[in-house]
């Protein structure tokens, strides 16, 4: 009765009476006992009309079924298939006398042995001996009728297919397919054919022993309560709604009958306290009433027989032989290679490694100094020096990285002994000698590119200026110590080389010398390279004391000399200017006297003329905004032929040169020409004639407007 077992439900179904899978199991249940199935109406009000054969007819008392599947439409000679109708147990009853245990076989339907040889490609190895044999298989599949109790009934029918290592075939990704499959294989599955003994006695069917088949059934329990299990938390929640509006209901009533209690009627309260005992005890029973209980019952054990076909075979590659298999189903003709002994893939390009692994294309390495191919497991390591890959046996671990490094590049430190990759040492850039990175020192002294050195420890030597270690160091001249190069100094007086301690820097020019070059400042007494004389006072002093004036370039002390504020130049007294509007003192070498006056001004006494643009004294500009010179243009301008301009060449000033008619004024820096066109516009054009050659440092063009704005200021 195997075949009735591909009906159940699947692992990944949901309970057959919450869903559509009662209908569909109702159609295949009959059709596999041989009942002709016609559907009268479609899903979701589904109707079948069973014509059954003269067994299933004995059975259920009458040759023909209709059958319905929802409550309310029973009429019309239609019964109800619903877990715990009468149809549905008599379904039932039969598949527990008939479906108990049965042992199938798939038939063989692939009898050709090329594909069993074709299955595996090896690329290092031929084939040295070849064995063919057949044997059988098992995989079973274990029926639950899973009963979940609570206020209400559900069933649930719970198939689930397990190989002979008691190992789950449907908790792969491709679940769905797979049981498809093996419900395929059910449903062609032939009995298993009677063999009798020399005094032809009938046996029974091989399997596999009592023990492991005992094993197989307890792991299926272990996995039908754990979907139970599951299963439970989706029907607990619906059940606990349910109880909860059951247990308020109750509470209400009882409540009520309490308050309508009066005291007068019930002074000691007895009749409160007997309503609260029964609502408690009605609670408690409405608790009980609702607790989900679960049973778990085995209806149905299929032990499915497949034909396989194997072929062993010896590999060998000349130095070793390797024995493999390869597998296939007679029934679907899938075939089982060997798997990666790196990646744990089936293979059909497969490879014999140096340990006799069998590799697949993706696991295999090829060792570069030995030759031989390694999987992925031994492994092979690039070198950390040159890329090479090598196997365990041709290379060497350093014992400072950690990596595996060829033999060409790891050699022993002198100075701790251990292997070391090439990686991890460095060459000394003084002796040459190579060793591990953390004996070297960083030499303080960079190179000509600007690189820092690794040093050994004899080579570097510790600086006692700078506490610093290197192989660049000198003598000094002064003390006979021995310094780095970044601490000696070449002296600016004498070209000595001389170390820190016995050189100082000259304030004055800022430059090193020694000891031997300085002398004391009678002044300040700072030691100092050069003296200097005040041309006033004679005063003899350093370049501290006694500065250079910065316009006529004496020597002269503070005494008879004035650092300007704003700019920090040294001026001696004779060449101190002051403002000529205000009369503070003013940096001659800074400030520039006025074009006009030829005097100087400061800053605050600065203006700037609306016209010609250029900056004087507050003094030689007017009130209205225009300076003396642009004032005399109409009294004392010279008129001036375009062709005798001297900015004539200039880009802007040349385009508007011939719409003006020009006049021409000069004061002590500047020539400034004055345009006057059509609609009273103007144009000025100012050159500078103190530079060489002229320059024109402004054009400008004003029309009657702006010249008005620039009267009124605005």
């Amino acid at each position: 009765m195997a075949r009735k077992t591909q009906a159940r439900k699947t692992q990944n179904s949901t309970p057959a009476d919450t869903d559509t899978t009662l209908p569909a199991f109702t159609r295949r249940y009959f059709t596999t006992l041989g009942a002709t199935v016609h559907v009268v109406s479609a899903a979701p009000h589904e109707r079948l009309d069973v014509q059954l054969p003269p067994a299933l007819a004995t059975h259920f008392g009458r040759e023909r079924l209709r059958l319905t599947f929802q409550a309310g439409e029973t009429g019309e000679n239609f019964e109800l298939v619903a877990h715990g109708s009468r149809v549905f147990d008599q379904m039932m009853a039969l598949l527990a006398e008939r479906s108990a245990f049965t042992v199938q076989r798939a038939p063989v339907r692939h009898t050709d042995g090329e594909a069993l040889l074709r299955a595996i490609r090896p690329t290092n190895a031929s084939v040295s001996r070849l064995r063919m044999q057949e044997k059988t298989r098992f995989v079973f599949a274990f029926t639950w009728r899973i009963t979940y109790r609570a206020d209400d009934k559900r069933q649930e029918l719970y198939t689930l297919w397990m190989d002979d290592e008691a190992r789950p075939l449907t908790e792969s990704s491709a679940a769905a397919e797979t049981i498809t499959a093996l419900e395929q294989m059910l449903a062609d599955a032939e009995a298993v054919p009677v063999e009798t003994n020399a005094a032809g006695e009938t046996l029974p069917p091989r399997l596999p022993p009592l023990t492991q088949l005992v094993r197989i059934a307890e792991q299926a329990r272990t996995y039908a309560t754990y979907h139970a299990d599951i299963r439970c938390a989706s029907h607990e929640a619906d059940i606990l709604p349910r109880l909860y509006k059951t247990l308020n209901r109750l509470v209400t009533y009882y409540q009520q009958q309490i308050d309508e209690i009066q005291p007068a009627r019930d002074p000691e309260g007895e009749r409160r306290r007997t309503l609260e005992a029964d609502l408690q005890r009605k609670i408690a029973e409405e608790i009980e009433n609702h607790r989900l209980r679960v049973e778990v019952e085995l209806i149905g054990y299929v032990a499915l027989e497949t034909p396989i076909a194997v072929a062993d075979l010896t590999l060998t590659t000349g130095r070793r032989e390797v024995a493999v298999k390869v597998e296939q189903d007679r029934y679907s003709g899938q075939l089982h290679r060997p798997t990666c002994y790196a990646c744990g893939a089936e293979t059909t390009e497969l490879s014999i490694d140096a340990r006799g692994h069998v590799t697949c294309e993706r696991c295999t390495h090829l060792c570069a100094t030995c030759n031989e191919l390694v999987c992925s497991t031994c492994g092979v390591a690039p070198c950390p020096v040159c890329g090479a890959e090598n196997c365990e046996e041709c290379g060497r671990v350093c014992w400072a990285c950690g990596e595996r490094a060829c033999a060409h590049h790891i050699s022993t430190c002198p100075v701790c002994n251990d292997m070391v990759c090439h990686a991890c040492q460095a060459e000394c850039a003084a002796c040459g000698v190579r060793q591990c990175k953390s004996h070297l020192r960083l030499d303080c002294v960079a190179d000509e590119h600007g690189a820092h050195a690794l040093i050994c420890p004899h080579c570097a030597v510790r600086c006692p200026g700078c506490q610093q270690f290197s192989a660049h160091t000198g003598v000094c001249s002064a003390s006979g110590q021995r310094f780095c190069q970044n601490c000696l100094v070449t002296c600016a007086g004498c070209g000595r080389s001389v170390g820190p301690g016995y050189y100082q820097h000259d304030p004055a020019d800022h430059q090193p010398y020694c000891h031997t070059c300085l002398r004391e400042c009678p002044t300040c007494h700072a030691l100092t390279h050069e003296l200097a004389t005040c041309s006033v006072c004679e005063r003899v002093g350093c370049g501290a004391c006694i500065h250079r004036c910065a316009v006529c370039a004496r020597a002269v002390c503070a005494e008879h000399s004035l650092v300007m504020p704003a700019c920090g130049h040294v001026v001696c007294n004779r060449d101190l200017e002051e403002c000529s509007v205000c009369h503070s003192l003013v940096c001659p070498r800074c400030t520039p006297t006025c074009a006009i006056c030829g005097g100087y001004h400061c800053e605050q006494d600065g203006r700037g003329c609306i016209q010609c643009g250029q900056e004087y004294c507050r003094a030689c500009v007017s009130a209205t905004g225009l300076c003396a010179t642009c004032t005399s243009i109409a009294t004392e301008g010279v008129t001036v032929e375009r062709q005798a301009l001297a900015w004539g060449d200039h880009e802007q000033a040349h385009k508007m040169a011939p719409h003006y008619r020009w006049k021409h004024v000069r004061n002590r820096r500047y020539d400034i020409y004055f345009g006057e066109g059509a609609m009273m516009s103007t144009a000025v054009v100012v050159v500078d004639h103190h530079a060489e050659p002229h320059r024109v440092v402004m054009v400008r063009q004003l029309s009657a407007l702006d010249r008005l704005r620039g009267l009124l200021g605005l």
